[in-house]
């Protein structure tokens, strides 16, 4: 059986670490005949062309990738093929998915056993199976099949350093209302131990000589005691690479943070997303403004490379919400600032069935998007006001600008 991935067309890089964990999950249950395309890498042709023998052609998609999963969709099927839609957006749309005519089955929600379950035969239209677990029992994603060393290259490229990403866990428990995660994972979090991470973080620094790991968990500091038992193993063997990690500003200690920046943790990034106390709550991020400038100032103090993400749009907000937001990037000072957009993605509370169905989200990035307004501004003044902040903070600022399906940024990748 020929089973073939495709990653649709992306505004940057992603490196379709879940597209790794399924080929490794399918080779263990015997199914070896597995390849993967990348819409950033790969043209149209060789993946059509591709495609002509699979038996099985899966594709993992966000919001902004479904409308070219589905013209690559609608070119490959042929009465031999089965079409699979899987990812954020036909798990948050199943049925959506399924309305395109181009789509035969959606796995909506974790992608191991329900794609397995389709290999094997299932024909049900939507497959949903139960969380596993004990994450320690998954293989290790293929790296090879996903042919990472091409985002690799991409990342040296770009800042000069080779960069690979890990998850330790699965699941988000709070609840940030622009949020699709959850839409796979859920809101029960779920962890790997400390020794199955350190695991793969050594074989991925030394099969793919990273200088620098990336963990991709919405939040890494969630369990405290399983980052203080990696943190604790790293030191103990000695491994000296470098890496980075989400934070959360008000569930971490300075003892924690000091004992990850001993471990080698040179990078955190924080969603403060507003300075305006109002519009926190608006976005149930459940943190204070007190919280953020504490982390900032602690983090500063111990030597981290801080990043914080900083979001405009929210439906309430006003100019002087985004003026008290620039007051506390002024006040914390991080390393490097992010200023996007809220983007209303199926599975968020924000998406509107009634308002956003025929929306064609290949146009909208949570740093560029011409959907989003808020009672008080327009969507053209929420642009002035993002690129006049990306500008006072130029030496800092990440802003992402298309070109072609490839992404133009300044400021640190990381």
């Amino acid at each position: 059986m020929k089973i073939v991935f495709i990653q649709p067309k992306t505004f940057h890089t992603w490196e379709a670490l879940n597209i790794g964990y399924l080929a490794s999950y399918l080779k263990r249950h015997g199914y070896n005949d597995i390849r993967f395309y990348s819409g950033f890498f790969d043209s149209n042709e060789e993946i059509i062309n591709a495609c002509k023998d699979a038996d099985i052609v899966g594709f993992s998609c966000t919001s902004p990738q479904m409308k070219h999963a589905l013209v690559l969709a609608r070119a490959i099927k042929n009465k031999k093929n089965y079409i699979v839609f899987g990812g954020v957006h036909p798990s948050a749309l199943p049925e959506d998915c399924l309305e395109t005519g181009a789509v035969d089955a959606v796995v909506a929600g974790e992608g191991e056993d329900s794609f397995l379950e389709i290999v094997k035969g299932n024909r049900e239209k939507i497959v949903s199976g139960p969380y596993i677990e004990n994450l320690d029992e998954l293989p290790f994603p293929d790296r090879a099949v996903i042919k990472q060393e091409r985002n690799i290259k991409q990342a040296y490229d770009d800042n000069g350093i080779r960069i690979a990403s890990i998850f330790s866990s699965r699941g988000c428990p709070f609840r940030c209302a622009f949020c699709a995660s959850n839409s796979v994972w859920s809101r029960k979090t779920r962890y790997r131990s400390a020794e199955n991470i350190l695991e793969e973080f050594e074989k991925v620094v030394k099969d793919l000589r990273v200088d620098f790991v990336k963990f991709s968990d919405d939040t890494f500091t969630v369990n405290k005691r399983l980052v203080s038992d990696f943190c604790e193993l790293k030191l103990k063997r000695d491994i000296k690479t470098p890496w980075g990690c989400n934070v959360r500003a008000d569930n971490i200690s300075e003892g924690l943070l000091r004992l990850m920046h001993k471990a080698g943790c040179s990078q955190m990034w924080v969603g403060a997303e507003s300075g305006s106390a109002p519009v926190l709550k608006d976005m149930q991020k459940g943190i204070t403004i007190e919280s953020i400038k504490r982390i900032f100032k602690v983090s500063k103090d111990i030597g981290f490379y801080r990043r914080v993400y900083m979001l405009l749009g929210m439906p309430n907000e006003s100019l002087e919400d985004i003026k008290k937001s620039e007051q506390l990037v002024d006040e914390i000072e991080p390393d490097a600032v992010g200023f996007t957009i809220l983007a209303p993605y199926p599975g968020s509370l924000f998406y509107d069935r009634d308002v956003h169905k025929n929306v064609d989200w290949s146009y909208v990035d949570e740093y560029e998007n011409r959907i989003t307004s808020t009672k008080y501004l327009s969507n053209d003044e929420l642009h002035f006001q993002q690129e006049r902040l990306v500008n006072k903070y130029k030496n800092k600022a990440v802003f992402r600008q298309r070109k072609e399906n490839k992404c133009q940024l300044s400021g640190s990748l990381i």
